[in-house]
């Protein structure tokens, strides 16, 4: 079960990886999309540095979503 693996890290162990990846690919900035509807997400992507940009629809099968568009601009970080 997925929930199994809250509280251990591993999300932030993943997120630290790809936030390396964009460094030595000296990227500007990461962008994301995270459903609205996923408070734990959000708030773990707000800890990390990224702010909220924008909305978009996001298809799953026949059902409609909104994901909140997240930055983070890695100038600054």
């Amino acid at each position: 079960m997925l929930k199994d693996f809250h509280g251990k890290n591993v999300g932030q162990l993943l997120y630290d990886k790809a936030i390396q990846v964009a460094r030595q690919k000296n990227a500007d900035y990461v962008w994301l999309g995270v459903w609205e509807e996923n408070p734990r997400a959000i708030n773990f992507y707000k800890k990390n540095g990224f702010v909220e940009f924008d909305k978009h629809i996001f298809k799953l099968g026949n059902d409609e979503q909104t994901d909140i568009m997240m930055k983070l601009n890695l100038e600054k970080a």
